[in-house]
């Protein structure tokens, strides 16, 4: 009966929305730890006055948001 579909549409609805937020908690999560990680390494090499550390930290960050962009996009085309 169409009460029941409407009802199923506005569930599946909900359902997309609390799975979102989860997903946008878990990235955010896997992006602290990493930040966090980053964050100690650059204070070694500075303190050190490491110019090649500095960099390979940089290059570690930059793959970090790199591969975080990646998986956004296919939990997205995932979800559509």
């Amino acid at each position: 009966d169409k009460n029941q579909a409407l009802n199923h549409l506005r569930m599946s609805s909900r359902i997309d929305a609390c799975s979102s937020r989860i997903e946008t908690a878990v990235r955010m999560g896997q992006l602290t730890k990493g930040m966090q990680g980053v964050v100690k390494g650059m204070d070694k090499g500075l303190a050190a006055m490491d110019v090649d550390k500095i960099s390979k930290i940089m290059d570690k960050f930059e793959q970090q948001f790199e591969n975080l962009d990646v998986k956004t996009q296919y939990m997205e085309g995932a979800m559509n």
